[in-house]
């Protein structure tokens, strides 16, 4: 079953917001990526969990400031329109669907590895659909610690190598944004599924962000199960310990 989506314009100036608010969205991102020029708008496609992603980035943006800028909450009121949009074609459809298997959800553990700064105890349980980006799955991981993601960063395939150029598998965002990787043959995370990276139970990658902090992150898949429509992905299923600060 395909997930529904919709289609609008936003000025340049909505299109800046967007842009500014990737740090507490990945998913936005990938949304920005497909943008295409149109009589000198940009028209956007995303699906309803990628608009409420938006929305939620746009209300954590606005409540860092006393004053919100008003161009900022004219853009959250617009896609929370939309976003109204799904619940009145779903209460006058004369079609009524049956819940339905719409997606593997991927479950992942992932600990801060001992060495990065000051805690190696806090571990917390991810599930993402498989259909998602290694980018989307950074975003999750980084977010599940209450971090900002802010910061370039890579999967590689082995947790305790101490060459990261001499790694078989190697996966940065350096190569998606232009910059040399630390490998020729390593690949970018935005169009690198995470059903095909992680294609077995129990496959465990070493996950770097931030190469000046240097926080490391053990990334294990522990499970791969159904979901049905109702249920939001990515999230956090469980934390353990308390998240060191990022700063």
């Amino acid at each position: 079953m395909r997930q529904s989506g919709i289609s609008f314009l936003v000025t340049d100036e909505e299109f800046e917001l967007l842009e500014r608010i990737i740090y507490l969205e990945p998913s936005i991102d990938e949304v920005l990526d497909k943008a295409k020029d149109e009589e000198g708008l940009t028209r956007l496609r995303m699906d309803y969990d990628e608009l409420n992603e938006c929305l939620e980035a746009l209300s954590y943006e606005a409540a860092q400031d006393d004053s919100p800028a008003h161009h900022l909450m004219a853009l959250h009121k617009k896609l929370s329109d939309y976003c109204k949009l799904r619940d009145y074609v779903k209460k006058h459809s004369k079609i009524t669907s049956r819940k339905s298997i719409v997606d593997d959800a991927y479950v992942f553990d992932i600990q801060i590895l001992p060495g990065s700064h000051k805690s190696s105890k806090a571990i917390r349980t991810i599930a993402i659909s498989g259909k998602k980006s290694l980018y989307q799955l950074a975003g999750a991981i980084v977010r599940s610690f209450d971090f900002f993601f802010d910061h370039c960063f890579a999967f590689y395939g082995e947790i305790n190598a101490h060459k990261k150029s001499s790694q078989k598998e190697i996966y940065e965002l350096f190569v998606d944004i232009g910059e040399e990787p630390t490998a020729p043959h390593a690949k970018g995370v935005k169009k690198q599924k995470v059903s095909k990276v992680f294609n077995s139970i129990g496959k465990t990658m070493l996950f770097l962000f931030d190469y000046g902090d240097n926080w490391k992150f053990r990334v294990e898949l522990k499970n791969v199960r159904k979901t049905d429509e109702e249920e939001k992905l990515p999230r956090t299923i469980k934390a353990t310990g308390k998240a060191p600060a990022q700063y």
